[in-house]
């Protein structure tokens, strides 16, 4: 968020009227009265007591609560919007400072116990976090990224003047700090990202530093040291276990002279924070979902009970109104990745699964005329070659088409691989193609021997390169991180050296990032004097060196949104997208030209009278099945489900005998990015993948959004092989982002950009990533209702609840906080957030992303289904099945537990969880059945589990009129399956064949293009 969102502005925003009049409404949105959700426990959640031990303010979901020491009934003191946590009372009790992400980076504020008085201590873009006042309440200390030199420090702001000084400067990550009571020393906790290694202790005065705690980070980290009034104990939070995910976690004072070990907790799931210490053998922490003081003299715990409450309102909105039956024809525009010929007058792109070449001016063409994947068409040069990615010979690579050909039938691979080969790019003097494999990093081809070399490693999820005009040099854009203790950075612009390797990072503005990194740019100007690229949305150029290094700062050239640039071979223009459309900019005097892409489609649309004829039969919801029925369908919709007649209706075209097997709905894939990230690497094999499983529709939640759209044509067109596709663009996020499809927001201009750009290409749901603050993502709500009639999630508890989003992502996951208000680091999820899921009336996705449930699920590597993947994430299911079957996943299995627990208590209270994966950050397919099965593993009946995936996410995203069962007038979106899903959740992994808007296929010939020889399902379902 840029630094000129001083306190004073961030604050008269911080009203929901303030952000409500930001988006003109196109449709009238209602808010039932806001209902309070009474709660009694938190999930990591924080305490401090004021000096007189009279007050408790608890930091619970995100929102500041006021209560009496004792207990008792919490009364909330910030809103969603100030984003306060960390809070801690000055010695004098006057006031208190917090953590706040008010403007949208971690800042330190301070404010008067009851809430008032809000005033922000530190500014600029640096992330400030955990402070900590000073004993003689003039300081705080704080840890903080601001140095901008890799790493957390631990640093002090002046309470009256906002003076700064950095007290550590290790390569060390340093972070919650704590005074020693004399005010002469600060304690942090040292080591590398979040695996805290040791807690130190530094002298101010003199910069000596001491080791009081250390541990095997192997083993476990440390975390949120106190001491004592006299000093004499210092309380931490060991956690045991490694990485994210914990297997326990406690308190444990210490003696701070002899280090010797005074007192451990009774909770085994202590919270992240600091204890507020009452006197040398009384002090207060949080964990097990409770306020809870000790008494080290005895050796005692109590637990201090109290009830906040929580208000949820719920928007009623006019939905988006879907079309699933009309052949009419629609404007094509997913137009991904357009690529303007060197002398300007032609464009090659890919749009309904085609490589099509246009004359600027006149009709599209196609050039291709199959359902494999194609990607990144790049001009040669001089004009004459085409290079562009297809998995026609299994796998994604670099084929080369000479323009003067009649047809791509005779197009070879530059250099065959089984390796994927993506967004291809040319040097200048036509001999070498630079691209990435599948694991992120860039390699070239030549173009003569086929050879292929290594050019940069694997970054993460890079973008298209780009050859500077003299050859040396080749920029990508990738993720440069701020720090290894959070994930986020921002998109900068990497240079490699083509001779040596040797790289640099350069910032298209300081703090600001490339808009997305897939086809956004840098982009060299054929002329070697400048590259392009996209920021904040908008089309700017930066001025580069005779090597191909940036030498001055970007210069904007349009105001409007804009994708995936292009330049003409003599540098004077530049063919971009903005909206779905094609422009043509003059670099001179920046002068925009539509260019009209005159290409539409049809939505496929069997013309059937289809009779299956079903041994058993589910029909998506419940826990009965019918036996012996007959389910008539009529194009691409059932017509009716009767008990079986042994004669069939009249005018039956086909029939299908399944006595012997199970017909019911299609499951529904909740969360996916089936095009961002490693899907990319999928091709044709995506969509394929999804149907052998039974998965007829997927709810993309953060794609790249002329790649979504792209195959959501295709599909829903025919042109290729794959499920249901409910899609979304790019996620709308902060200011540091991580994942290449997340949008950098840095303006309020900017925002709603991506919220028009989002209406334009009309997208099913907006995103809301992790690092976008509440006052904003507000907006992102009210406009996702007002004017698209579409649902929105996020990552997070708040705003769900309180601000009217519809649904949270993930129970858990990545959080700016670095620890989550739904679910603790040992896995468990409190009655806090089982209330809120359960009464709010959003929906949630369980993804499990555990791969422990391979376990007891060793064959399903096995399953010549899968040999549909590409190999490298067959690998990596093989690899997961194997080292589960070789570790012991006592702890791991736990986690799944805690979670399935919360799945049922939630959907037993009547909320929605429903059944997602991540993928394909998890496996592909697989994955979801994973998420099924350790449903049922953990108590649920298999029709239960089975729900999450048909009914209740049809019923969540308002598509039940249509979606989520099989009855008379619902789209025909079915599997037939072998043995009974209803007795046996494995049985639902057993798919023969599969509909997806009555379009009957078996697993056989969706898998013929990638698996030889394989028949499943065939002799059920042949081709008619």
């Amino acid at each position: 968020m840029r630094s000129n969102l001083v306190a004073a502005a961030i604050l008269s925003a911080l009203s929901s009227n303030a952000t409500a009049q930001a988006v003109k409404m196109s449709a009238p949105v209602s808010v039932t009265p806001a209902k309070v959700i009474t709660v009694s426990e938190g999930t990591d959640m924080a305490v401090t007591v004021s000096p007189d031990h009279k007050t408790m303010l608890m930091d619970l979901q995100g929102l500041i609560f006021s209560l009496p020491a004792a207990g008792g009934k919490a009364k909330q003191i910030t809103s969603p919007y100030v984003e306060a946590s960390h809070p801690e009372f000055s010695p004098d009790g006057s006031f208190v400072a917090v953590q706040s992400y008010a403007g949208g980076t971690f800042h330190i504020w301070t404010m008067k116990p009851d809430g008032t008085a809000l005033k922000q201590i530190t500014f600029g873009h640096g992330d400030d976090r955990e402070p900590r006042i000073s004993p003689d309440g003039k300081t705080i200390a704080f840890s903080s990224d601001r140095a901008f030199k890799g790493s957390y420090d631990i640093w002090t702001v002046d309470i009256a003047t906002g003076a700064l000084k950095q007290i550590t400067s290790s390569d060390a990550d340093e972070f919650e700090p704590a005074w020693l009571p004399n005010g002469k020393a600060i304690a942090f906790v040292s080591g590398a990202g979040i695996a805290a290694k040791s807690i130190e202790l530094i002298e101010l005065a003199t910069g000596n530093q001491t080791t009081i705690v250390k541990v095997d980070p192997a083993l476990g980290r440390v975390d949120a040291p106190s001491f004592s009034p006299s000093g004499k104990h210092v309380s931490f939070v060991q956690f045991a276990g490694a990485g994210l995910f914990m297997s326990g976690a406690r308190l444990v004072v210490v003696d701070s002279e002899g280090h010797q070990p005074v007192y451990t907790g009774k909770a085994n799931d202590a919270f992240p924070f600091a204890a507020t210490w009452l006197s040398d053998t009384d002090f207060i922490y949080t964990g097990d979902g409770h306020v809870l003081k000790v008494d080290l003299t005895a050796k005692s715990e109590t637990k201090i009970p109290f009830t906040a409450g929580i208000n949820s309102i719920r928007p009623k909105y006019p939905r988006k109104v879907y079309d699933f039956d009309s052949t009419a024809s629609r404007v094509v525009k997913g137009i991904y990745a357009p690529a303007l010929s060197p002398d300007g007058k032609q464009v090659a792109f890919v749009a309904l699964n085609q490589l099509y070449l246009m004359k600027i001016g006149g009709t599209p063409v196609a050039l291709t005329h199959d359902t494999r994947y194609k990607q990144g068409p790049a001009w040669s040069p001089d004009g004459k070659i085409l290079a562009y990615v297809s998995d026609k010979d299994g796998i994604e690579n670099v084929y080369l088409h000479d323009i003067s050909a009649a047809s791509t039938d005779a197009d070879k691979r530059v250099s065959p691989s089984q390796e994927a080969q993506i967004m291809p790019a040319w040097s200048p003097d036509g001999k070498l193609i630079a691209c990435q494999d599948h694991t992120g990093a860039t390699v070239i081809l030549n173009i003569a021997t086929g050879a292929m070399k290594p050019l940069a490693p694997s970054t993460f999820f890079p973008g298209r390169p780009a050859f500077s005009a003299s050859g040396q040099t080749v920029a990508i854009a990738t993720i440069k991180p701020y720090t290894k203790r959070f994930r986020e950075g921002t998109s900068a612009i990497l240079t490699v050296d083509v001779a040596t390797g040797a790289t640099k990072f350069f910032e298209p503005a300081p703090f600001e990032s490339i808009t997305t990194r897939t086809e956004d740019g840098p982009i060299y100007s054929p002329n070697g004097k400048e590259m392009a690229f996209v920021m904040d949305d908008v089309l700017y150029t930066m001025p580069v060196d005779a090597a191909g290094k940036p030498s001055g700062p970007g210069v904007k050239l349009n105001d409007e949104t804009t994708d995936a640039p292009t330049w003409s071979g003599d540098s004077s223009k530049i063919l971009y997208l903005n909206n779905g459309r094609l422009r043509l900019i003059s670099r001179a005097t920046k002068v925009i030209t539509p260019v009209a892409v005159d290409l539409t489609y049809k939505q496929a649309k069997p013309a059937q009278k289809l009779l299956i004829h079903a041994g058993r039969f589910w029909k998506g919801s419940g826990p009965d099945e019918q036996t012996d029925v007959d389910i008539l369908i009529t194009n691409n919709r059932v017509t009716s489900v009767t008990p079986h007649a042994s004669t069939p209706p009249a005018g039956v075209t086909r029939t299908i005998e399944a006595g012997n097997l199970t017909v019911m709905p299609g499951l529904t894939e909740s969360h996916a990015h089936d095009d961002s990230d490693n899907s990319i690497y999928y091709g044709d094999r995506m969509g394929r993948l999804w149907l052998v499983y039974g998965i007829t529709q997927v709810r993309g939640l953060a794609d790249n959004a002329y790649r979504a759209l792209q195959h959501q044509e295709a599909y829903r067109s025919g042109a290729a092989v794959g499920p249901r596709l409910f899609s979304t663009a790019e996620a709308v996020d902060g200011e540091r982002v991580y994942y290449p499809m997340m949008i950098p927001t840095t303006s309020e201009e900017q925002l709603h950009r991506e919220f028009e750009r989002l209406k334009a290409l009309d997208f099913d749901f907006v995103k809301l990533y992790v690092r976008l603050p509440f006052n904003w993502a507000e907006q992102g709500i009210q406009f996702a209702h007002a004017q698209m009639g579409v649902e929105t999630a996020s990552h997070y508890l708040l705003p769900a609840v309180s601000l009217g989003e519809d649904g949270m992502s993930h129970i858990s996951a990545t959080a700016r906080t670095g620890y989550a208000y739904s679910r603790s680091f040992i896995g468990v999820s409190y009655s806090d957030v089982r209330a809120l899921l359960a009464q709010s009336g959003m929906w949630t996705i369980s993804t499990i992303l555990n791969p422990t449930m391979y376990v007891d699920n060793p064959t399903m590597p096995d399953d010549p289904k899968y040999q549909v993947a590409p190999p490298w994430e067959r690998a990596r299911l093989v690899a997961a099945r194997d080292a589960d079957l070789k570790a012991d996943q006592t702890d791991a299995m736990a986690r799944v537990k805690d979670e399935e627990d919360t799945v049922a208590a939630v959907l037993k209270a009547g909320g929605y969880i429903l059944a997602g994966t991540d993928s394909p950050l998890d496996l592909t397919a697989t994955s979801l059945h994973l998420n099924l099965r350790s449903q049922v593993k953990f108590g649920m009946a298999p029709w239960q589990a089975l729900e999450t995936a048909t009914i209740l996410p049809a019923k969540a995203f308002g598509l039940s009129k249509d979606l989520g069962t099989l009855e008379a007038g619902k789209l025909a979106d079915l599997i037939i399956v072998s043995g009974d899903p209803l007795k046996n959740i494995k049985d639902a992994a057993a798919v023969q064949c599969v509909m997806e808007n009555g379009v009957l296929r078996s697993v056989g010939s969706v898998m013929a293009p990638f698996v030889s020889g394989n028949t499943i399902g065939n002799e059920v379902c042949p081709l008619p």
